[in-house]
């Protein structure tokens, strides 16, 4: 992990953003602001971003990706409603931030990130492993089929944008499980679903956020 001084140095900017997070209410649950807090956002972006880690945008990283705003982060993972103890699966692990906030919410349970790029693959688990985070698979692989191996997951996250989410991933999906994606094309919806046993039923859509495209078998080609 980078030295401490760095630490003390993004204390106050870290601060400030929770404290806009919050008021811009973007951040309401107390688990969610512990896992920010505990996993510095510093540690999952390239060294030439490090002075902008803790604004609130998203920045780039590698193979034309992003590691994702911390308001959108903060939204998702309030939607996504994690738990401890359950199994989670990534759809594009990106740096490894979203990946690592999931990991701190389930204690002990696991998280399974598959990520199509093998740089980023390599990028995240260095970035996990300075965290001495233990409890999350990094999968290289298309990540529009999942990973059916380890089915059926409590929660299933999608960071890119999909037209619709691809049905293996629902497949993959426990009863009682939901599901969160952000949908459409050049702008999209975050939308969240549950898997019930009488179907497929919306819980939260809101519109106007914009992800770089899912690739893939079922993502954009």
């Amino acid at each position: 992990m980078r030295n401490k001084t760095i630490e003390k140095k993004y204390q106050t900017a870290l601060n400030d953003l929770i404290n806009y997070l919050k008021n811009s209410r973007f951040l309401n649950d107390k688990n969610v602001e512990d896992a920010f807090r505990n996993i510095p956002r510093h540690e999952f972006v390239p060294e030439s971003e490090l002075d902008y880690a803790y604004n609130n945008e998203p920045l780039l990283i590698k193979n034309k990706q992003t590691i994702s705003q911390p308001g959108v982060v903060s939204r998702m993972t309030e939607w996504l409603d994690v738990r401890e103890g359950q199994k989670i699966l990534e759809i594009g692990t990106g740096s490894g931030w979203q990946t690592a906030i999931l990991s701190y919410l389930v204690g002990e349970g696991t998280v399974y990130s598959v990520e199509r790029y093998s740089e980023l693959v390599k990028f995240a688990q260095e970035n996990l492993k300075k965290l001495n985070i233990d409890n999350v698979h990094v999968i290289l692989g298309d990540d529009s089929v999942g990973f059916a191996k380890e089915s059926p997951y409590d929660r299933i996250i999608i960071t890119a944008a999909c037209t619709e989410i691809p049905l293996p991933l629902i497949e993959q999906l426990k009863e009682g499980g939901l599901i969160l994606a952000p949908v459409g094309d050049s702008s999209q919806s975050l939308v969240l679903l549950q898997k019930t046993f009488k179907g497929i039923i919306e819980i939260k859509n809101e519109s106007h956020y914009v992800f770089v495209p899912l690739r893939g078998k079922f993502g954009k080609k």
